[in-house]
């Protein structure tokens, strides 16, 4: 039960990680940087290492309650 409850929780603020990830970074890339390629792409990889961080640290603190537990 509790596996579930964190993988729910993951992915609940994995998402909204991402999207403020996403967004702080988009703003960022288009207002202060001259680079090459696309910004919305490196504001999506910026997204997704949020969403990935989040969900597997509500994860991984089930390992560690059970292991304390």
């Amino acid at each position: 039960m509790i596996l579930e409850l964190s993988v729910i929780l993951g992915l609940a603020f994995g998402l909204l990680a991402g999207v403020c990830a996403y967004a702080i970074s988009y703003n960022e890339y288009k207002r202060n940087w001259s680079f090459r390629g696309s910004a919305a792409r490196m504001a999506f990889r910026s997204a997704l290492v949020a969403f990935v961080f989040f969900f597997v640290a509500a994860v991984g603190l089930v390992a560690v309650l059970r292991m304390v537990m």
